[in-house]
């Protein structure tokens, strides 16, 4: 028999405030089980930098287990909204959309978790001990050897005013977007992801907002690194009360939002 998350005594602890943990900590506090977040606000975070948007096609065979699971979730904590892009042609794309806005921890605990056990971390030179659940995108592999985790980083753009919605082609699996992400503003990203980044991919993204008639200059620029694992996204167990997840790439708000359940429904019930 599983047991009721309300029954434990002790804490979720969560190491990372991006799409990973920020929907860790939603999904079990609406099961009643307190959790509290610790997230430093470290440059390069990428989840501040995510547009939001997400098809089933975009998750592939691959990732469709995931993407089913997710959709409820996202639905009942958030609320799932719709979107439709214009292609050159004048043809409409639809998408399903979560602003990071809406998900994000509103206000975690600005320590940086220095080191980790089996239930418990230490952060601010205090332990906290609980169910510990590690979701520090490109810097978990300083909390478990072995990850092999590539931070590929890219840069998103703020623009004032809200325009229509538009989306174009780049390469193989890759689009440049506008949208409105937040009210009053338009948001842009190429989906940039290097490995090396430099000032030209900067200058790059912003040409390609330019030809999609962002061309007055932004209000806001996002810089993340996506963490990328050999093989895929990882959810692990890696002591009797501690778990780790990483690697969503481009797909953080429909991983995160599964891997949520996986905990919450599964492994803190066992």
């Amino acid at each position: 028999m599983k047991r009721r998350l309300s029954s434990l005594t002790l804490p979720l602890l969560i190491v990372g405030g991006g799409l990973f943990g920020s929907q860790a900590a939603a999904y079990a506090r609406r099961h009643g089980l307190a959790a509290t977040v610790f997230d430093p606000r470290l440059p390069g975070a990428a989840s501040p930098a995510a547009a939001g948007l997400f098809k089933e096609a975009w998750a592939g065979k691959k990732l469709k287990e995931h993407f089913q699971r997710a959709l409820p979730l996202l639905d009942q904590l958030y609320g799932l909204r719709h979107v439709q892009l214009t292609r050159d042609d004048d043809s409409n794309e639809s998408f399903l959309f979560v602003p990071p806005s809406a998900i994000l921890e509103r206000a975690p605990v600005r320590q940086q978790v220095t080191t980790i056990g089996d239930g418990w971390l230490e952060a601010g030179g205090e332990r906290h001990e609980g169910w510990v659940y590690v979701a520090a995108g490109v810097w978990c592999e300083q909390f478990h050897a072995g990850l092999q985790i590539t931070g590929k980083a890219g840069a998103s753009y703020v623009f004032d005013d809200e325009r229509a919605g538009q989306i174009r082609s780049i390469a193989r699996g890759r689009q440049a977007i506008s949208f409105t992400r937040d009210a009053g503003t338009t948001f842009f990203s190429d989906g940039t992801a290097e490995s090396d980044f430099t000032p030209a991919h900067d200058c790059q993204t912003l040409e390609r907002a330019s030809a999609l008639g962002l061309s007055g200059a932004p209000i806001q620029r996002h810089w993340g690194r996506r963490p990328y694992t050999p093989g895929g996204p990882v959810f692990m167990k890696i002591g009797a009360r501690t778990w780790l997840a990483t690697g969503g790439r481009k797909m953080g708000t429909i991983l995160g939002a599964s891997f949520a359940r996986q905990l919450v429904e599964e492994e803190l019930r066992s």
